[in-house]
């Protein structure tokens, strides 16, 4: 009974053991199923939302809509373009304040009560309002606003704006409360400074005077302590509920501060007077940024008197042959020069992917082929750096409604129009260098040359455009009256574009946004970071390389091992004892410090970024030779006897009989070699510059930067970097196993 609650005990204690070992690799394989919030949200969990049908999104409404260019995808060059050309329509931006989506079909809810205004609000109305808002007591800034304000969109947009967006907005609840508080204390401290001034007040109203400034202190703290509670919430922006309840509670404050009779029997008081503008009218300021904007928000409300005919936005995305289908749509109904057309139609011929790169390499190698026998050593770089000036004084010709430099003569023309502009110093340096580059050839050329390369780089910008619409635009599957379209940019921005409706009057209601998959997208989520990784580097190409260096390192390894503990164990020469201990000794040498006269050795050799550098140092190991030397010792030596007696030499004595029997000793050093080569990372890293000879070690540096590390792709290619060498492990393991178990033994 003792002996089997023991065994018990004893299975039990190896069974956590190998749980406990397991359970990092464990959590590298569930974080690389899980989300970019997934991985950074604690407590940390097992399972991952990528398993589920149906995503809840978190939304925010975003006021940085640009008209739906994909700017993270421009040069400079054509972002300087597009930002002097692009007009933003009526775009109502939504932002995905969660993980970006990449399928599925997406539910954009409106709220229960939601209601909109079609068109624009009326002249007249708006006069009236702004009239009605001048009346009360304005922060020097809304008056600002409402003469500056060419009708009442642009009003609202930017009272809005002023209250509601950004780090600096009024209701920022961490920027109201901290000036709500500031102001209360700063009115507790000039109460007390009041106190010692009932001198100055007739003999009758001193006490009343005490008991006044001791009441509006005590009020004064109790309002802080009330408030200061709000400067923590789940939201940046303070809500409805609270900002009427600042309100009321702001209120009732000064009702009370003012309604002591010593207010109305002192009116005309020096003392009372400048106790009301030290104490009370900086919170009567606070209380009026509030009024001001509820007042405004009521009346915003007031003018949304149309209701949709659905609360649903559904769309989902475009397969690629209707985003192809959709793509010629759209050229067709845009003008390119002949040449150009024909680059683009050829190209769309073999494949639309990244289509404006491909059609501005072509045209630029038709204008390499041009210009290549002009004396000029390199005209390539050359014809990149007149683009590049090029490009920095686009933005002058475009506000100057100059789409081509065909509009000019000629070169000097263009240096007349350029003379009678104020221009700043990026453009000044541009003018510079364009004048340095004109010097190389004859003007004429060099003028042909520049005339080609606006006109292609405004073309490219124009592609550019449509093509990253095209990309960005969803199917449209039901929607109110109003929706036009909907894009989805970098899989978290949400473009809706509207029909005769105006942003504004739709940025004042609460969107939620739900994700619904079908079960082969939802297999397309689980793999999703996978597939990301895999594409974030070429690791087709590293995966190709770490095979082959460590099938080859491990197969040279197995021969020499076996050669040299062959010699050491079963032949006798001079010294043999001390060769070997030498052997040994080089064990106790760590890695790291043979780096250096490594590295120096192989790039004398002229071996940097070369198969050899990552095989021919690490083809000799003094472990393998001692792991199979300490096998070969515990063969019976009738087995070499009878060998030399039916003549057999020692190759042939070696690699038909030990090395047969010792096959579990040599899969255990061949095994270790493999797993050793597979995992090399920092000579890797060291003697390749290059990602053609690098190994997948070094290609997990990938998901690293100064920046952050993206930790579930990192998992996810770590996980199917080492899947080799585990499979390999499970088919060999009784091999190795056996191999460690037996070497030494008689």
């Amino acid at each position: 009974m003792r002996k089997t609650i023991f065994s018990l005990f004893v299975y039990l204690l190896i069974t956590a053991g190998a749980a406990l070992m397991l359970l990092p690799f464990a959590w590298m394989v569930s974080t690389s199923f899980k989300t970019r919030s997934e991985v950074e949200t604690w407590p940390p969990k097992w399972t991952s939302k990528n398993f589920s049908r149906t995503w809840d999104v978190k939304v925010k409404l975003s006021r940085s809509s640009a008209g739906g260019i994909d700017w993270k995808g421009l040069t400079l060059r054509e972002a300087l373009v597009l930002s002097r050309t692009e007009e933003s329509g009526n775009i109502l931006s939504i932002q995905i304040d969660d993980d970006p989506v990449y399928r599925g079909t997406m539910v954009l809810s409106l709220s229960d009560n939601f209601s909109y205004l079609a068109g624009k609000l009326d002249d007249s109305q708006f006069k009236e309002f702004s009239q009605r808002l001048l009346q009360r007591d304005l922060p020097e800034q809304i008056g600002k606003l409402i003469s500056s304000s060419k009708n009442a969109e642009e009003f609202f947009s930017n009272f809005f704006a002023m209250y509601l967006y950004g780090s600096e907005a009024i209701l920022d609840r961490r920027n109201y409360i901290s000036q709500l508080e500031k102001t209360i204390e700063t009115s507790l401290n000039q109460a007390e400074t009041f106190e010692r001034y009932s001198n100055r007040l007739p003999e009758e109203y001193k006490q009343e005077y005490i008991e006044m400034i001791s009441d509006g202190k005590k009020l004064l703290n109790e309002r802080l302590s009330e408030l200061s509670i709000l400067k923590k919430g789940s939201v940046a922006i303070l809500q409805t509920d609270e900002i009427s309840m600042i309100d009321k509670s702001l209120k009732n404050t000064l009702n009370i501060l003012q309604s002591n009779e010593l207010f109305e029997n002192l009116k005309d008081n020096a003392l009372m007077r400048l106790y009301k503008a030290r104490v009370i009218s900086p919170v009567e300021d606070l209380l009026n940024l509030i009024e001001v904007y509820t007042f405004v928000r009521e009346y915003f409300k007031s003018v949304q008197i149309q209701k949709a005919d659905t609360r649903q936005i559904v769309f989902s995305f475009l397969s690629k042959k209707e985003k192809d289908q959709l793509l010629k749509e759209y050229l067709s109904m845009e003008h390119f020069s002949a040449d150009v057309e024909k680059i683009i139609q050829f190209q769309m011929n073999q494949s639309t992917e990244s289509l404006p790169e491909n059609v501005e390499k072509l045209l630029d190698e038709r204008l390499y082929e041009e210009f290549k026998s002009l004396p000029i050593e390199n005209i390539r770089v050359y014809i990149q750096q007149l683009k590049q000036v090029l490009s920095s004084l686009s933005g002058i010709l475009s506000d100057m409604k100059i789409s081509s430099l065909d509009q000019f003569e000629s070169y000097e023309k263009m240096l007349e129009f350029f003379e009678d502009l104020s221009l700043n110093q990026t453009a000044q340096i541009a003018l510079e260098k364009l004048g340095n580059l004109s010097k190389v050839i004859s003007k004429d050329v060099f003028w042909k040359m520049a005339v080609i390369l606006y006109d292609n780089v405004q073309q490219i910008a124009k592609l550019r455009k449509i093509y990253s619409q095209v990309q960005n635009s969803m199917k449209l599957l039901q929607a109110p009256d109003f929706v036009k379209n909907v894009r989805l940019k970098q899989n978290q921005t949400i473009e809706i574009e509207l029909n005769n409706v105006h942003p504004v009057y739709l940025e004042d209601d609460n969107y939620t946004l739900r994700v619904n998959f079908s079960f082969a997208e939802m297999l397309a989520n689980i793999f999703h970071n996978y597939v990301t990784a895999w594409k974030s580097a070429p690791f087709g190409v590293y995966y190709i390389n770490t095979a082959f260096v460590s099938t080859v390192t491990t197969i040279l390894e197995v021969i020499i091992a076996a050669m040299a503990a062959y010699a050491f164990a079963l032949m006798n020469f001079p010294g043999k004892n001390l060769i070997f201990a030498l052997f040994l000794g080089t064990m106790m040498i760590p890695g790291e410090v043979l780096l250096v006269p490594n590295f120096i050795t192989i790039s004398k050799l002229g071996w940097i970024d070369t198969y050899y550098a990552l095989i021919i140092p690490w083809v000799v190991s003094v472990f393998a030779i001692f792991l199979m030397r300490q096998h070969f010792l515990t063969l019976p030596r009738e087995l070499q006897d009878a060998a030399r007696i039916d003549g057999c030499s020692h190759f042939r004595f070696l690699w038909t009989v030990v090395v047969p029997i010792s096959k579990p000793v040599v899969i255990t050093s061949a095994l270790l070699k493999f797993v050793g080569s597979w995992n090399a990372f920092l000579w890797v890293l060291i003697v390749t510059n290059k990602d053609k000879f690098r190994t997948l070690p070094v290609g997990l540096q990938t998901f690293s930067s100064d920046v952050g590390t993206i930790y579930n792709q990192l998992m996810a290619a770590a996980t199917f970097s080492i899947l080799p060498v585990i499979v390999l492990f499970l088919f060999t393991q009784k091999y190795f196993i056996r191999g460690i178990a037996r070497t030494g033994l008689k």
